[in-house]
């Protein structure tokens, strides 16, 4: 098992390491980066990888640190990942507003920065970087999973 992480509950997928923030704010974010970074070095993930992996984890971390929790320093982030030959999963687990990114239009970067509407860069690049991107609301929770292949 990876320092600083735990057992799994039942109801969590069996292949997931996970780690929890309690207090989910922009100084904390880098132990949850820290933690996925460091189990995908330890398995050998492509060099490549992990720079598309940090920049997803930084974008998404801080809109939820921003947005889910915008009033609420001591929020929860669970995040976990999994690891298989050629793909590492990460799932990104919070109680904050729901928000499905994944709904979320792309904005129209054919127009000038001055004519296009504020927001949504940071989600198209989640999208164009990760290979899978997905959402749901699960018992109060926002469930994000970000999958990334490594045989490419």
């Amino acid at each position: 098992m990876i320092p600083g992480s735990r057992p799994l509950k039942s109801s969590e997928p069996e292949s997931f390491f996970w780690k929890e923030l309690t207090a989910a704010n922009k100084d904390n974010l880098g132990k949850l980066k820290e933690f996925i970074l460091g189990h995908a070095q330890k398995n050998e993930v492509p060099e490549l990888v992990l720079p598309k992996i940090d920049l997803v984890l930084e974008e998404v971390l801080l809109n939820i640190v921003n947005y889910a929790y915008p009033d609420n320093p001591k929020a929860v982030i669970k995040v976990g990942c999994a690891l298989s030959p050629d793909k590492l999963n990460i799932r990104i687990i919070d109680q904050g507003k729901e928000f499905d990114p994944s709904a979320k239009p792309d904005p129209d970067i054919s127009l000038s920065v001055e004519e296009r509407d504020i927001g949504g860069l940071g989600i198209l690049l989640v999208r164009k970087i990760s290979d899978e991107f997905s959402y749901q609301r699960s018992n109060n929770q926002n469930i994000l999973d970000i999958g990334f292949n490594l045989d490419s």
